[in-house]
């Protein structure tokens, strides 16, 4: 996908019936609109039956066609709060090529007190309006929305259900089909079919004849039933027993899908690794309700992830490729973490124009899918109101701030697989934590020492960055400076609630040949040089300004993506229940944020928060298959 979200305005008919003027249609009517979606969609397709009487059924899944303004969500949403069982999940999948304003949606839902109770929730974890996967966990994580941003047809071929045995009810709710035909299209519904649950029931408010013939043809059963107040019929659809067979292009000589050992309940994990990737996914596990034990050497946060201060921000291309595609994704998971974990940021990051590569990023920037909302230009270069800084290493130890999560301080050298899961021992071949499941996300250490002896993580494709920064005192003129400045590195301004000092940062430096003995030095004359030229704050600086230096070493992948998934070795052979979060280079705080959301779901066999395209970009055997994809040799390849 290359384009951006095209967002709608709401008006109001009668004052409280939302209506669009894009397809010159209402959303629902407001004096029945909530009895009227109740009926139509969660009885129509047996949602609201099965959450009161299925007590053993443990994960419910929805999908609709057009999330429009969210209330069947937010119908879907209250009814499986008020009548599951506290150990009960629901995943709500939904797509939506034009999306509703965040304030629009505030303006509506004032409207409707009687939501109060789950739509402060939505409009609280509301993503940025960019196109992809948007990932919302709510309710403590019982229950996930799926927002796709984005046309149907594109994006739910794009589905990976991964262990999930697919979606049971369905929302057919595009606007009338006279007004928004696309919603109703054969190949729509082929997509469903593709990912549904067999026997799965959808609904839909049309009973329009080419609707029904389309349906009918590719083999769903139609069931009309009495409409709602004065329409005289609504539909029921029963899917396909069968799902359609899909065929996938490859270059293999043959495919083998396979599916690792996903978690069960009562599944212990040990995440090898304290820093920003092994707290990310130590909490999407926790909030799981797994329980989860860190296994760090020395504190949270104590190698490269322990910064005093850190930036999230954007990462363009003059075209949208796999590197940008994940990092915006990232950058929007982490902002709706953020405001979930309540973390002390200092917002706004000013992109300096004068940087050499100005124009480059102006049309990359135009070319991006950012909404024009999420950036302001100014004369000095362009305004980023909701990137900004914080502190790596209290957003680590935040994260590790859950019940079910353990913190162990030891040094992990042996991981020995066992009859039934794995037992974890020291150098000395101590036992540290038996445990059903690992995680390596371990740093730069692991490639610069080799201290965990496994003979699969030492094949893996990954190298050690060396990354400084520099701690100067301020000046008179910098004391003035009130957002970060950016362009090929960074200076902070006083940020003493984040630092706890009163000093700028200035970074940071990328090294990843040969570290010379005085290299310490080298780097710190040159981003003190850096600092002169950003601003003429700066331009007085010298050594002697320089008042402490923090060097940092970063695992990153020859494509500079993470490693997300099982860990394989050489030949493309699972090892079931190890699993690899690696590789985030100099973009551990964005990266983490997001991939630690697609592990833990992948992890769990839930339906995966990423497109399937981007997801080939992610997948820890990615570079097995690469090579293996340059010889004749089968191939296996992960389902």
């Amino acid at each position: 996908m290359d384009k951006r979200i095209t967002p709608v305005r709401l008006e109001f008919q009668e004052t409280r019936t939302p209506y669009s003027p894009m397809f010159k249609d209402v959303y629902f009517q407001a004096e029945q609109g909530i009895e009227e979606s109740t009926y139509i969609y969660l009885n129509g397709t047996g949602f609201s039956e099965a959450c009161k009487n299925r007590p053993e059924q443990k994960q419910f899944t929805v999908g609709e066609i057009g999330f429009g303004v969210g209330l069947n969500f937010l119908l879907s949403y209250r009814h499986f709060l008020e009548h599951s069982k506290p150990d009960q999940k629901l995943t709500y999948l939904s797509v939506e090529k034009y999306p509703i304003h965040l304030e629009d949606l505030v303006s509506l839902y004032s409207r409707f007190p009687e939501l109060s109770s789950v739509s402060k929730d939505l409009l609280d974890q509301y993503p940025v309006l960019t196109p992809g996967f948007h990932s919302l966990s709510l309710s403590g994580g019982r229950v996930k929305l799926i927002l796709m941003l984005g046309d149907a047809h594109e994006l739910f071929p794009q589905v990976e259900l991964a262990g999930n045995p697919g979606i049971e009810f369905w929302y057919l709710d595009g606007f009338a089909p006279s007004r928004n035909p696309d919603a109703f299209q054969d190949t729509i519904f082929a997509s469903l079919s593709r990912i549904s649950f067999p026997n799965a029931c959808g609904a839909s408010f049309t009973t329009a004849s080419w609707v029904r013939r389309s349906l009918e043809s590719l083999g769903f059963k139609i069931n009309k039933r009495p409409g709602f107040g004065k329409k005289r019929e609504c539909m029921t659809v029963l899917f396909p027993t069968a799902k359609p067979e899909i065929q996938k292009k490859s270059k293999n000589a043959k495919i083998i899908v396979e599916n690792p050992v996903f978690l069960k309940s009562g599944d212990s994990i040990a995440v090898i690794g304290g820093g920003l990737s092994g707290t990310a996914i130590a909490r999407a596990l926790a909030n799981r309700g797994f329980k989860t034990t860190i296994i760090e050497q020395e504190s949270i946060a104590a190698h490269a992830s322990g910064n005093a201060i850190g930036m999230y921000n954007t990462q363009l291309s003059r075209l949208p490729n796999p590197i940008s595609r994940y990092s915006q994704l990232s950058l929007m998971h982490l902002i709706r973490e953020l405001k979930e974990l309540s973390i002390v940021t200092k917002k706004g990051i000013l992109r300096l124009e004068d940087s050499g590569d100005g124009a480059d990023y102006t049309e990359a920037l135009l070319t991006s899918e950012y909404p024009e909302s999420f950036y302001e230009k100014r004369d000095e270069g362009i305004f980023f109101p909701e990137c900004g800084m914080l502190n790596p290493k209290k957003l680590c130890e935040t994260r590790a701030q859950h019940p079910l999560i353990t913190i162990i301080l030891a040094r992990a050298a042996q991981v020995e697989k066992q009859k039934y899961g794995f037992v974890l021992k020291n150098e000395g071949g101590s036992e540290i934590l038996r445990c059903d499941h690992v995680v390596y996300a371990t740093g730069a250490s692991q490639v610069r020492d080799g201290f965990l002896k496994h003979p699969m993580l030492s094949e893996l494709p990954l190298k050690s960055i060396r990354g400084q920064v520099i701690y100067v005192e301020p000046t008179s003129e910098s004391e003035k400076i009130s957002c970060a400045l950016v362009n090929s590195g960074y200076i902070t301004p006083l940020a003493p609630e984040i630092t706890g000092s009163r000093n700028h940062c200035v970074g940071a430096t990328y090294q990843a040949k040969t570290v010379l003995d005085d290299q310490e030095k080298i780097d710190s004359v040159k981003l003190l040089e850096e600092a002169r030229q950003k601003h003429p704050a700066f331009s007085d600086l010298t050594e002697a300004s320089i008042q402490s230096t923090r060097t940092g070493y970063r695992l990153s992948t020859p494509d500079k993506l993470p490693m997300i998934g099982p860990l394989y070795a050489s030949e493309l052979t699972l090892q079931n229940q190890e699993w690899l979060f690696l590789g985030m280079g100099s973009r551990g705080i964005t990266f983490s944020s997001y991939g630690a959301e697609i592990l833990a779901s992948l992890m769990c066999g839930e339906i995966l928060p990423v497109e399937a395209d981007l997801w080939e970009h992610l997948r820890s055997q990615r570079f097995i298959l690469r090579k293996l994809k340059k010889t004749s040799a089968p191939v296996k390849k992960l389902g």
